[in-house]
């Protein structure tokens, strides 16, 4: 995968946040709780170094806590294609079974560095000095350097990273 920036309004396959111009950032996990419309589906409240904290929803495996860092996209980050999506498509606020979902919060197949790991939320380094609000994209030489491991991450099962 390629990070570059992209002029607001293009959609090439990489991404891309008009406003922030950071694309995919590091945000840092304020609350997490239940989502009270459904099993296995939940909200964090995501601090993205913005106004305030963004209200996520997101399913899978609860592994995610109070302080983790988190890969969010904002509404209006441009996501390459995938599979399931044939064409670059770009990040929007949405209701899932009610509550809103201001961004997005990824995996490691979602983020192209793992394509074996599509169930669980990527956790990221703390001890790597990441910054919330911090642009992935300056950071990214490989994935793995930046993601904890799932053998340190109570609830995620096998390995997250190789």
């Amino acid at each position: 995968m390629t990070w570059e920036k992209i002029p607001a309004g293009e959609a090439p396959g990489c991404y891309h946040s008009p406003g922030t111009d950071k694309g995919v950032m590091v945000g840092r996990v304020v609350r997490v709780r239940p989502h009270p419309g459904g099993e296995n589906i939940w909200l964090a409240d995501v601090d993205t170094g913005t106004d305030g904290p963004l209200q996520i929803v997101w399913g899978g495996a609860q592994i995610v806590k109070e302080g983790d860092l988190v890969p969010v996209a904002q509404p209006g980050t441009w996501l390459p294609a995938t599979t399931e999506k044939p064409n670059p498509y770009k990040k929007r606020r949405r209701r899932y079974r009610g509550m809103m979902s201001e961004g997005m919060l990824f995996s490691l197949a979602e983020l192209g560095w793992d394509s074996s790991v599509t169930d669980r939320v990527a956790l990221l380094d703390g001890s790597l000095g990441l910054r919330v609000g911090e642009s992935l994209e300056s950071r990214y030489v490989d994935g793995r350097d930046i993601v904890r491991a799932a053998a340190d991450i109570v609830g995620a099962g096998s390995r997250a990273v190789p």
